[in-house]
């Protein structure tokens, strides 16, 4: 019998702007209908398939811990390099924190040096709530 755990996956609040910014451009309309599940493959592994290393990170808490990986959005035709992504930090064995939802067609994320700071800017806020299964992602949260 193999014992696991859950991890505990916390959100920043900017992930709700993240998302109202995408369907308001019409980029991922469905990427808050998916968000749901892919916050619960995290919960479950603290992995995502196709996860990579996100470089140019320089702070050191989370430095070689910032992974970015590609969301399946199946209700909409996306290649895989015109597709959603999400960036989060593996913080510790228990806790990922997921900072950026969006995708190439928003300029943040092709821009290497915005994206540094804004990962770097969302880790260091502490703005996080934890994900719980009936959290609306097209809904933005009060603080």
């Amino acid at each position: 019998m193999k014992w696991t755990s859950i991890t505990r996956v916390l959100i920043h609040v900017g992930i709700f702007d993240d998302i109202a910014l995408c369907v308001k451009k019409r980029w991922y309309q469905s990427l808050g209908t998916e968000m749901p599940r892919i916050s619960r493959l995290l919960q479950q592994d603290s992995r995502l398939p196709g996860e990579g290393t996100y470089y140019y990170i320089k702070l050191q808490p989370i430095q070689n811990r910032t992974f970015h990986a590609r969301i399946n959005l199946p209700d909409e035709n996306m290649g895989k390099r015109g597709g959603a992504r999400i960036i989060y930090a593996k913080e510790t064995l228990e806790v990922v924190k997921i900072l950026y939802v969006g995708g190439h067609k928003d300029h943040r994320y092709t821009d290497n040096h915005f994206m540094t700071t804004l990962i770097e800017q969302r880790y260091s806020e502490e703005r996080f709530i934890e994900y719980i299964d009936n959290l609306d992602f097209n809904n933005h949260p009060k603080e």
